[in-house]
C-alpha cells in the first residue's frame, strides 16, 4: 500500500465546495484539506445562527475521508473587495495566535478525523513561540499535526518548523502559483525538506491562477496558461511524497459580487491539460446551449474516452453533464459548472491514483 495520503484537494468553506466535499468519496489515500474562511456555512438570522464548532463538526463528520486537513488559512489578501464576513474572519480570527489555535480545538469532537495545520506567525508577526504555542495547545487533543510553510518564508520558518514536529507530522510547502519546476532557487529550499523524515511532505500549488478569466478563454481550446505539472514533478523532481491542489478550479480572491460570464475549464487526465469553454453572451443559458455541446464533442472527452480507465464511467461530475445535455436536469447555473468542474476532476485523480500511477518510489 502507498504512503497516505497521495493527494491532498483544497477547498475554502464556500456553498460549492462544501457540497463537494459532502458527495465525493475520496477513498483511502485522499485526504481533503478544509480551509475555513468564516465563522459559518451561510448567514442566518442572529438568533438562528449556528456555531463555529456545530457548523464544522457537522462539515467534517460528513465527509467521506480517512483524514481531513482543516487550516485556517493565512494567505488571504486583506483586499478592500474581499467577502466582509472573511475580512472580519481573517483580522479577528485567522492572525490571532490564541484565537486561531482555540478554534481548531473546537473542533475536537472530531478528533479522530481531523489533523489540523499550524502556521508559524514569525514572517508576519516576527512571534518565534508562535508554533510551540499552537503545539502545546492542539497535540493533545489530535496527535498528529501539519505544519504549512510558504515558498516566500520556508526558510525563516524551517528550523522552527523542525523544532517543532513529532513522527508522524505532515509538512505542507505551499507553493502558490509559482512554477512546480526544480528551478535553482527551488532546489536551495528544497534542501531542507528533503532532510525531513518524519512524515510526508506535501507541494501544494494553485494550477489556475488568478488572472486566468472565462471571457479570455479561447472557446474549444486548451488553456496552456494552466500548468498542472506538479503531478508528475512532486514526487521525482520535488522530493515530496504527495500533492495538492485546489480541486480542479481557480484559487481566486474571494472578493465579493460578480457578474455571471459563462465559461468552463475541463480536465483532461489523459495530456494532463485543461480545455477552456465560453458563452457568446453573458446569459447563463449558454451553459446549456453552447458550453455542455462543445464539451460533449471536444478532443478531451475523446481521449478519455479511448482510455483504459474509467473517466467517464461512474464520475459524478460528468454524470450531471449528461443529464444537463438530456434535457434531465437545469444546466443555468454558474455554481453547478463550478461543481461539475470538481467532482470531475476529483474523479479523473482518484481514477490515476487507484491505476497506481502515482506508486512509484522516490
Amino acid at each position: 500500500m502507498p504512503e497516505r495520503p497521495i493527494y491532498i484537494p483544497t477547498f475554502r468553506s464556500r456553498q460549492q465546495e462544501n457540497i463537494v466535499l459532502k458527495e465525493f468519496d475520496f477513498g483511502e489515500l485522499i485526504y481533503p484539506m478544509l480551509e475555513i474562511i468564516k465563522p459559518y456555512d451561510r448567514k442566518r438570522p442572529h438568533d438562528k445562527q449556528v456555531s463555529f464548532s456545530k457548523v464544522y463538526t457537522d462539515l467534517i463528520a460528513d465527509i467521506r475521508a480517512e483524514k481531513v486537513f482543516v487550516d485556517l488559512p493565512f494567505y488571504l489578501k486583506e483586499k478592500g473587495a474581499l467577502q466582509d464576513e472573511v475580512l472580519s474572519f481573517y483580522r479577528g480570527i485567522i492572525v490571532d495566535k490564541t484565537r486561531r489555535t482555540a478554534h481548531l480545538a473546537e473542533l475536537e469532537s472530531q478528533k479522530e478525523k481531523i489533523i489540523p495545520v499550524v502556521s508559524s506567525f514569525i514572517s508576519r508577526t516576527g512571534e518565534s513561540d508562535s508554533l510551540s504555542y499552537q503545539v502545546e495547545h492542539l497535540r493533545p487533543i489530535y496527535g498528529q499535526l501539519a505544519f504549512r510553510t510558504f515558498y516566500s518564508s520556508l526558510v525563516e520558518e524551517w528550523d522552527e518548523i523542525d523544532k517543532a514536529t513529532v513522527d508522524g507530522d505532515v509538512v505542507i510547502v505551499d507553493f502558490d502559483t509559482i512554477s512546480p519546476y526544480p528551478s535553482p532557487t527551488v532546489k536551495r529550499i528544497m534542501e531542507r525538506w528533503k532532510k525531513y523524515k518524519k512524515g510526508p511532505v506535501v507541494i501544494l500549488r494553485s494550477a489556475i491562477n488568478t488572472d486566468i478569466s472565462n471571457v479570455g478563454l479561447e472557446h474549444g481550446d486548451v488553456v496552456f496558461d494552466v500548468d498542472n505539472g506538479l503531478i508528475d514533478m512532486y514526487k521525482n523532481h520535488l522530493n515530496a511524497q504527495a500533492f495538492g491542489d485546489y480541486a480542479g478550479i481557480k484559487k481566486d480572491d474571494l472578493t465579493s459580487g460578480g457578474t455571471i460570464s459563462p465559461g468552463f475549464l475541463l480536465y483532461n487526465p489523459v495530456q494532463n491539460n485543461f480545455t477552456g469553454f465560453k458563452g457568446s453572451v453573458k446569459e447563463l443559458g449558454e451553459f446549456e446551449h453552447t458550453i455542455v455541446p462543445a464539451i460533449l464533442e471536444s478532443e478531451a472527452v475523446s481521449d478519455m474516452r479511448a482510455s483504459n480507465l474509467p473517466y467517464l464511467e461512474g464520475n459524478p461530475g460528468w454524470d450531471i453533464l449528461m443529464a444537463i445535455s438530456e434535457g434531465k436536469e437545469s444546466g443555468k447555473s454558474q455554481a453547478k459548472f463550478k461543481k461539475i468542474a470538481m467532482l470531475h476532476y476529483l474523479h479523473c485523480i482518484k481514477a490515476r491514483i487507484e491505476a497506481g500511477e502515482f506508486d512509484q518510489e522516490l
